[in-house]
């Protein structure tokens, strides 16, 4: 798998959990788990094939999805923790050129903004951080397409992606009541 590919399949996870988070919470952790371990496995060994990284996060995001069905609430602050951490883990590479411990203590801080902003309300919660984790797969992804964009682009495409997945999130139309989410 290239790196290209690799980013491509970044940018359509990123779409659908932007727009889907809150509706397919299991779908939502899965990908959130998959993030996880493609972009964690970027910071820790940038040197490891693409197909490496796919895997380890396939195997992470299965195993999170199928916990996930079985409906275990903290899952819905972890998975917070883990988007706004990634969305930290990005913006830290983005300020201090790709330093390995301050990109981990940006996914450190984002992991605690991203518990407590679950933590207070599950419903807009989740909305806004699968919206943001959506929004930082789309980022990184074009990141991984291509070096050679001006880096706003992805920055740009990113924050797009992230207001139009919670504005869809939020409308009433996606206030279904499947009873994926507890209203807060």
């Amino acid at each position: 798998m290239s790196a290209v590919l690799g980013g491509w399949l970044l940018v359509g996870l990123g779409i659908v959990l932007a727009f889907t988070g809150k509706r397919l919470i299991w779908l939502a952790v899965g990908i959130s788990g998959f993030a996880l371990g493609w972009l964690i496995t970027l910071v820790l060994l940038p040197n490891v094939e693409p197909l490496a990284r796919f895997l380890v996060g396939a195997i992470i995001g299965v195993a999170v999805a199928m916990v996930a069905l079985k409906g275990l609430p903290i899952l819905g602050m972890a998975m917070g923790a883990v988007l706004v951490g990634l969305f930290g883990m990005t913006l830290a590479n983005q300020w201090f050129d790709g330093n390995t411990f301050l990109r981990l203590v940006g996914f450190a801080i984002g992991a605690a903004i991203g518990y407590a902003i679950v933590k207070a309300s599950i419903d807009w919660g989740i909305a806004l951080v699968t919206a943001l984790g959506g929004g930082v797969l789309v980022w990184n992804g074009l990141v991984e397409i291509s070096h050679d964009l001006a880096a706003w682009i992805p920055m740009t495409a990113g924050v797009a992606t992230l207001i139009a997945g919670f504005i869809a999130q939020r409308s009433p139309k996606s206030s279904d009541s499947s009873g994926t989410v507890a209203k807060s």
